[in-house]
């Protein structure tokens, strides 16, 4: 049981590092085959491809410059949820993401990225 919720863990930090670096091919091998996506004020729901390529729009226009963990929910067996504090050259946003459990492999579901006021 502790290996698997250190697996866990893994999953939810290898995700953040991926955001600060903005290394989407590498986050979009955590998203399930669609990911329900809210980008600013765009939402749908989009294919892992479409969801990388988005992505990366976003991050060639927003060059991270940190990120810090604000909220984690990782107690559930079935689903985790992460909020992230994203400082870019520009701006600062709060990225939120939702993992379901799909066969044993925690994968992401729901991504955002909001502006912060």
């Amino acid at each position: 049981m502790v290996s698997s919720l250190a697996h866990v863990s893994d999953v939810i930090d290898d995700i953040a590092s991926c955001i600060r670096s903005a290394n989407t091919k590498e986050l979009s091998k955590y998203f399930s085959s669609t990911v329900s996506m809210t980008l600013l004020n765009d939402e749908g729901i989009y294919s892992r491809v479409q969801a990388e390529i988005i992505l990366r729009d976003f991050f060639g226009r927003n060059t991270p410059t940190g990120v810090k963990m604000a909220h984690r929910l990782d107690s559930n067996p079935s689903f985790r949820y992460v909020v992230l504090n994203l400082e870019t050259s520009k701006d600062t946003y709060r990225v939120s993401y939702k993992l379901t459990n799909n066969e044993n492999t925690f994968q992401v579901t729901e991504f955002r990225v909001e502006s912060v006021y």
